[in-house]
């Protein structure tokens, strides 16, 4: 059975963290002698995705979600992050430990999927054009096989990137996601393979807490029903959010937009 992971990283403040817009503010230097100072990049909640490294893992790639609550200033931050998979295992929970240095983030993680500990580092920066962080990933632990049946057998993979926007960003700027009650349809996009949907609660990245409340992998196309299973709450407002990419797990589109439940 195919592996389908949803690896959901919260980076939570160790005090309290700036949350929801963002500016355009990154690198900034003059080509003279002189160099205008790094701006501080914006923090607040940003949510994305992680593609493991096709290149590396071509068995089983697969793509999840991946949230930050980022600090406002030049601060450490820690968390805690999930790991959830389709099959018959039960949520696994790590933690994660990093510092944003004026555009940029890095720190590492550590977490048990299905028993075995695993750990590793990340880093990343802000692009102020397109409002995201990207970076990569490192496992410690290598390309791991993991062989659970009658269940579920899987690699782990030993890298990946990641990219995060802050929300309701578009990319590319005519990339359009619509929701008609529980049923989503985003743009369809040439070459593209492979489709990641989830939805989360935008309070709950802002604090404690896994804020991914459902996900889904699904083929190239361009719709998709949230089940009645889960469990949206009238009068509360979430983020559904919609990463496309090509065979090869390149990003075509990425984009989220606020809902409110009825």
């Amino acid at each position: 059975m195919k592996k389908n992971v949803l690896y959901s990283a919260v980076l939570c403040c160790a005090v309290l963290s700036a949350c929801g817009g963002s500016s355009d503010s990154g690198n900034n230097s003059s080509s003279g002698a002189a160099s205008s100072p790094v701006q501080t990049a914006p923090g607040g909640v940003y949510l994305g995705y992680y593609a493991e490294d096709p290149k590396t893992n071509p068995e089983d790639p697969t793509l999840g979600a991946f949230v930050l609550n980022l600090p406002a200033s030049n601060t450490s931050f820690s968390g805690s992050m999930f790991f959830t998979y389709v099959g018959c295992q039960s949520e696994n929970v790590g933690t994660v430990s990093g510092n944003k240095t004026d555009s940029g983030i890095s720190g590492n993680w550590s977490g048990s999927l299905d028993g075995v500990m695993n750990t590793g580092s990340y880093t990343g920066n802000y692009q102020a054009a397109t409002q995201s962080y990207s970076g990569t990933y490192t496992n410690a632990g290598g390309k791991q096989f993991r062989n659970l049946q009658p269940c579920i057998q899987y690699y782990i993979a030993p890298n990946g990137s990641f990219e995060m926007f802050a929300a309701e960003k578009l990319i590319p700027d005519t990339f359009q996601i619509s929701l008609n009650g529980r049923t989503l349809s985003w743009s369809s996009m040439t070459g593209s393979a492979v489709t990641l949907v989830y939805v989360m609660n935008p309070q709950i990245a802002q604090s404690t807490g896994n804020p991914v409340i459902w996900q889904t992998i699904v083929p190239a196309t361009g719709s998709v029903t949230i089940p009645q299973s889960v469990n949206l709450k009238a009068g509360t407002e979430y983020l559904v959010a919609v990463a496309v990419a090509s065979g090869s797990y390149q990003r075509l589109a990425f984009g989220s937009k606020r809902f409110t439940a009825q």
